[in-house]
């Protein structure tokens, strides 16, 4: 039973810092499954530890903690700028009664918050504050929340295989804690990094897992964006029924606990199902319900898919004077996103946050009670970390920055050492080239950063493709070279059928669409006395065959049919 606060004297007021404590332990416990609940109680809190005797001399951990919850719950809800206002307080009162768990819990809910704003910087900067707290403190779960964060930060960044090595790092602190609510949400974001990667079969397993995990704490506020998930993989495959259905059920949890962002996306996609369905005058009718839902609480990203969505139905029914307004306002949004997105400091922050993290992680799994070994554990993860830096910068300037793939004038060399390999004796030596039909395209509709995550893409895909020995390259632009050796053209043939069935079957996610691309292929196979330049000029001028075909073609280097 809550202590009545006018019943406070001198005498018992560790009992009621005690009842405080509670109060605001319960209502942390409610996170992720009643907000509104949870609110109120972290509201009684704070009124209890600031009235009464507590009016000139708050209970300054009371007042923290409850503004620290209130803030979650706030973000939870979608008042983001109410829930920094808490965040920033809280913070405040925790640095000046030095609770450093508490502050680095509170750094990565004030980052998270900025992230729900879109300011990726701010994000990262205060999650390394974070980290560099977290990793001197006994309990490992702030630094297993602020490696989720951070991943979060690269998935909605647009950089998935990043945000995976970072949500991975977190699964193995929650595993070995065996903390199933942080396990929930780590299995939910890494089902939404795997499914912007086009991983489903892995995109499936993780959201079951997380579903399982869900239901385990009674979470809504997980099982909502488990519902939309779901509704977006019905779309990949085509099955508008039930994608509706799962985004309906998303919609109605969303409002049964007034998670008034999750609204505003859940009611995006079901636009998007009129919108595919030729219902155009519902999926317009209900837009106009998410912007004016979207304004009141300040959702760019809502507004942005929503004008975006108007324009296209608009344009569909010859309002062209509203198709346009509303491009507009959708080209000012991507753009201030977009630029937030760009301005991301990664590479400048990469070093200081690896060094971090290799820090933190000799930390978690060496002997605590052990000080000489401990420190000789974290020199030698710190001299592991020089090594690995001084070989990282050895191999920057091979390998193409955005895919991850050897840049063109280190393909070349290490394909001058395959053939310097056969000059001797002759061996069968392919060269495949590839090119990313209509390109351009997909750069004038979605922008620069979604033709950036596509390249990305298709080098991944390559890479899981082709075998160890074969040498891949990024060409220049949208084109990618594979050097095949100890491969003939009858061998090299249906590789590269594969690779054109794989990438006309598959569907890139892109600002919440599915996109499909295909690629237009070449080859050609080495002859004696032919040089490298010569064999890779032919297999360009092949691929430009396959693509003067229509595109989504193979084309092999022929001497009077090229």
């Amino acid at each position: 039973m809550t202590l009545n606060p006018l019943d406070q004297n001198s005498t018992n007021l560790p009992d009621i810092k005690a009842e405080i404590d509670a109060l605001n332990e319960k209502a942390w416990q409610l996170e992720s499954i009643d907000p509104q609940e949870g609110l109120r109680l972290s509201r009684e809190s704070y009124q209890l530890s600031t009235n009464n005797q507590f009016r000139l001399n708050n209970y300054q951990k009371g007042v923290a903690d409850s503004l620290f919850n209130q803030a979650n719950f706030n973000l939870d809800c979608g008042d983001y700028h109410l829930a920094l206002a808490q965040s920033l307080e809280a913070l405040s009162i925790y640095t000046d009664i030095h609770d450093s768990a508490r502050l680095a819990m509170s750094l990565r809910t004030l980052a998270a918050i900025y992230l729900s704003m879109h300011e990726y910087n701010k994000a990262m900067s205060t999650l390394l504050k974070a980290l560099e707290i977290a990793r001197h403190l006994d309990d490992p779960i702030p630094f297993g929340e602020t490696l989720m964060t951070m991943g979060m930060v690269y998935l909605l960044a647009g950089d998935s295989s990043q945000a995976i090595l970072e949500f991975k790092k977190g699964l193995q602190i929650f595993q070995t804690s065996n903390n199933v609510k942080q396990l929930a949400y780590i299995y939910c974001n890494l089902a939404a990094a795997y499914k912007a990667e086009g991983e489903f079969e892995i995109f499936n397993q993780y959201l079951e897992r997380c579903e399982k995990a869900a239901n385990q704490i009674g979470s809504d506020y997980i099982k909502v964006d488990i519902l939309r998930q779901r509704g977006q993989y019905e779309i990949q495959q085509g099955n508008l029924d039930a994608a509706h259905s799962y985004f309906l059920q998303s919609l109605q949890l969303a409002k049964n606990h007034g998670y008034q962002a999750d609204q505003v996306a859940s009611s995006i996609w079901i636009s998007d199902i009129y919108f595919r369905r030729g219902k155009l005058k519902e999926a317009a009718d209900l837009l106009l319900v998410v912007l004016a839902q979207a304004a009141r609480n300040r959702y760019d990203e809502g507004s942005m898919y929503a004008h975006q969505k108007l324009s296209q139905i608009y344009e569909q029914l010859g309002d062209y004077a509203n198709a346009y307004s509303n491009l507009k306002v959708y080209l000012d949004l991507e753009l201030k996103i977009t630029n937030e997105k760009n301005d991301l400091k990664y590479k400048s922050l990469e070093t200081v946050y690896r060094t971090q993290s290799l820090q933190s992680e000799a930390r978690i799994i060496q002997n605590k009670n052990d000080q000489l070994e401990k420190e000789i554990s974290e020199r030698r993860w710190v001299e592991d970390a020089l090594r690995q830096s001084e070989e990282k910068y050895r191999r920057l300037a091979n390998i193409d920055q955005l895919t991850g793939l050897n840049n063109r004038r280190y393909f070349y060399e290490l394909a001058l050492n395959e053939y310097r390999r056969i000059k001797r004796y002759y061996h069968p030596l392919v060269i495949l080239m590839l090119d990313i039909d209509q390109f351009k395209k997909i750069n004038d509709q979605y922008g620069h950063l979604a033709g950036d995550q596509i390249l990305k893409m298709v080098a991944r895909h390559l890479r899981k493709m082709m075998r160890e020995v074969d040498i891949i390259g990024r060409f220049g632009g949208e084109e990618f070279i594979v050097l095949l050796p100890e491969t003939n053209i009858e061998q090299a043939i249906p590789v590269a059928k594969r690779l054109l069935n794989l990438f006309s079957n598959a569907r890139f996610e892109i600002k919440n669409e599915l996109v499909q691309i295909t690629v237009s292929i070449g080859l050609a196979g080495h002859e004696e006395n032919l040089s490298l330049d010569l064999l890779i000029n032919r297999s360009d001028q092949a691929m430009h065959t396959a693509q003067k075909l229509g595109g989504n073609q193979l084309s092999v280097w022929e001497e009077s049919g090229n």
